[in-house]
């Protein structure tokens, strides 16, 4: 049986995780909803930008350009998002183990990753990291997108690699998020499934100056904008998943005090029962 004072450090302990977790949930819930936001905000231009690309691709046939054609030379590429810090639930470990699941296929390729929890999981299972981004995860931001997409753009105009995808985790809703992966280079029409076309017409269309050269900008803003997509739907994920492993210490601590709040009640009843009885035995030693 526990004595009163160890009681009370438990519950003192307790008490104070259960404020830290409970702080770290409402942070949680309010960096999600402003990730969402965010991701909003852009999607309206981003699906313009998709719009345009297959209304191009669809009235353009027989046609050729850099980013829709695979490169002859260099290795698939995996551009894998995680977290910088734990505590967020299975996060880490869904998109971690999905990523290295489809990268094990190949036998040589190109891995970039993306938070400390990814470079510390793929140098625990032995696979070569190329290059890393750290903060990034929980920083979301154009600049770090379009930093990010420069570089994997020069790399397949070079021919380093022939193929690239980037992998993270969905943002479905507040109680559902999954592992997924998108191909980023080449652009194929799959990629454009989801679109439906604004207009409808059979003739063939000419831009200017010439149709690579509109393409040229318009894939670019399309990378970015994927980029820029997995972010901040990788980094609300990441939230919405702390938020409720949060949720649940929480709800786990409270019901620890309540087991322990009992415990001491008990545990003093004991110790004035015990007094009182000593107190009793030794009045009775007394009048004998």
């Amino acid at each position: 049986m526990k004595t009163t004072s160890s009681i009370k450090q438990s519950l003192k302990a307790i008490s104070d995780t259960n404020q830290i977790t409970s702080a770290m949930r409402l942070i949680s819930t309010s960096k999600m909803q402003k990730s969402i936001q965010k991701y909003q905000a852009n999607s309206i231009y981003f699906n313009r930008v998709r719009a345009c690309l297959k209304d191009i691709l669809v009235h353009s046939p027989q046609l050729h350009h850099r980013y829709l054609e695979r490169q002859p030379a260099g290795k698939p590429t995996f551009v894998v998002i995680a977290a910088d810090k734990g505590l967020c639930g299975g996060y880490n470990h869904n998109i971690l183990s999905y990523a290295h699941h489809l990268i094990r296929r190949y036998q040589d390729s190109y891995v970039i990753t993306i938070g400390q929890e990814a470079r510390a999981y793929f140098e625990r299972e032995g696979v070569p990291i190329d290059v890393e981004y750290l903060h990034i995860s929980q920083d979301p931001t154009l600049y770090h997108a379009r930093n990010l997409a420069f570089e994997i753009c020069n790399m397949y105009l070079n021919q380093d690699i022939n193929e690239v995808y980037i992998l993270y985790t969905k943002y479905i809703s507040s109680m559902k998020q999954e592992p997924c992966y998108i191909q980023l280079l080449p652009v194929g029409m799959d990629d454009f499934a989801d679109v439906e076309l604004e207009t409808e017409y059979a003739s063939k269309l000419e831009y200017y100056p010439s149709t690579n050269e509109v393409l040229d900008v318009l894939i670019s803003q399309y990378i970015i904008g994927i980029v820029y997509g997995a972010l901040v739907q990788a980094y609300a994920s990441e939230n919405c998943q702390r938020m409720m492993a949060m949720e649940n210490a929480s709800k786990n601590a409270k019901e620890m005090i309540a087991k322990l709040t009992v415990q001491l009640n008990r545990a003093r009843q004991q110790g004035v029962t015990r007094d009182i009885t000593e107190i009793v035995g030794a009045m009775d030693a007394l009048e004998n």
